[in-house]
């Protein structure tokens, strides 16, 4: 009863202020759909439509029986624990969460295994850190490759204490284990779970890449909706409340897309090392659009979303920690090594206060990495050639009898 009161309440709040200001809403809409069409869009399809590839042709389940031995003895997990994690440091935040979900569910890890890989898979996509900070924020990729490092060691020592922490019961476990001949030699068994994934989907690859990109643009649309909703949910709170108050309205602790561009303006006031860690601690944070796109995603399965919320708090503190004890190091480096170098450089033409919120702004100020998608489809038909090719030794092995 409560709870609907509050909804109620926020509701009538948000009708309200979008008519007292419609101007505002409709820049911070804009905003937001800029965001997911330049960035997110371009940046997530390709390796969604990859994944439903892989996994309907088996690809997916021959990996994970060939990384079973690693996963199980530097995790403690089955080796298709290793597909969420894969997935969501290359493809970015929800498509990590989707992956773990749904082996929740075929009760392929159990509900700490799950809990675990939740935490860690959920991590931002490498071309935004690389392309669209590095070289469209800072205007020199060295900055992006040091927060793409500052973001991935922050992740490691994140799901390294998160592994001593309590997620779910310790003594329980209900994943479905599925015993195998120990006669059988690991391709061997890469090559059955090979068979045996492609089989028990069934579908032509016309089907399959259809359905994938079908799935894939289904997904981005709902990604989309969260994105504009949180832009818009910034500019309604910045308006609403006090000076005092304004730190309440920064863009990162509810799209960390707009978070990560808000971050790169307070350069003069916080420092280039303090602006760096903001966008580290943003970027793993992930902003309230993307907790909520988890959310939605693990509703179906018994992943708990308050454990999931409290390892991200974790993982942006130890990155925005692990950044400015990183930055003095890597400073003295680049002022040596890299050509071209100038703090000043990165100063923007919007740098006129504390700003929390990128307004005023133009939707073209945001890079877009439409551009870069020939170079990614590229790279990911070679990467899945070179799968292919790996399947299909993998199956040829597969199909000689175990001694």
């Amino acid at each position: 009863m409560l709870r609907t009161i509050i909804l109620g309440v926020i509701s009538l709040w948000l009708v309200t202020s979008i008519v007292r200001q419609p101007d505002g809403a409709f820049q911070a809409a804009l905003q937001g759909l800029s965001v997911w069409w330049n960035i997110v869009f371009p940046g997530l399809l390709p390796f969604l439509v990859l994944s439903e590839l892989m996994l309907a042709f088996g690809v997916v389940h021959a990996l994970s029986s060939l990384l079973d031995p690693v996963m199980r003895r530097g995790a403690g997990m089955p080796g298709i624990a290793a597909w969420p994690v894969v997935l969501g440091w290359t493809a970015g935040y929800t498509a990590g969460a989707e992956a773990t979900a749904s082996l929740r569910k075929q009760q392929a890890i159990s509900r700490r295994e799950g809990q675990w890989l939740l935490a860690v898979s959920y991590m931002p996509n490498p071309m935004f850190m690389f392309i669209v900070i590095g070289a469209g924020f800072f205007h020199h990729p060295y900055l992006g490759a040091f927060i793409a490092l500052a973001v991935w060691l922050s992740g490691i020592v994140n799901g390294v204490l998160l592994r001593l922490m309590p997620f779910g019961s310790a003594a329980q476990d209900d994943r479905s284990n599925k015993a195998e001949p120990k006669s059988r030699s690991t391709l061997q068994k890469a090559g059955i779970a090979l068979m045996q994934g492609h089989r028990e989907d069934g579908r032509s690859f016309g089907k399959v890449l259809g359905d994938s990109v079908s799935a894939g643009i289904q997904k981005l649309m709902l990604v989309g909706g969260f994105i504009i909703f949180s832009a818009l949910l910034a500019r309604l709170i910045a308006a609403s409340l006090p000076d005092s108050l304004s730190i309440l309205a920064f863009t990162g602790i509810y799209e960390s897309h707009l978070g990560a561009y808000s971050a790169s303006l307070l350069q003069s006031e916080l420092g280039l090392a303090t602006c760096i860690a903001l966008i580290s601690a943003v970027l793993c944070w992930g902003g309230l659009s993307g907790l909520l796109q988890v959310r939605s995603v693990i509703s179906e399965s018994d992943l708990k979303f308050l454990p999931f919320l409290l390892a991200k708090l974790l993982h942006a503190l130890l990155a925005f920690g692990l950044t400015l004890l990183l930055w003095e190091p890597f400073h003295n480096w680049l002022q040596h090594s890299a050509s071209g170098f100038h703090e000043e450089a990165f100063s923007t033409p919007f740098d006129n206060g504390l700003t929390l919120l990128p307004f005023p702004i133009s939707v073209h100020d945001l890079p877009s990495l439409w551009q870069h998608i020939p170079t990614v489809i590229g790279i990911l038909g070679a990467s899945m050639m070179v799968l292919v090719i790996i399947s299909y030794f993998v199956w040829i092995f597969g199909k000689r009898p175990g001694k």
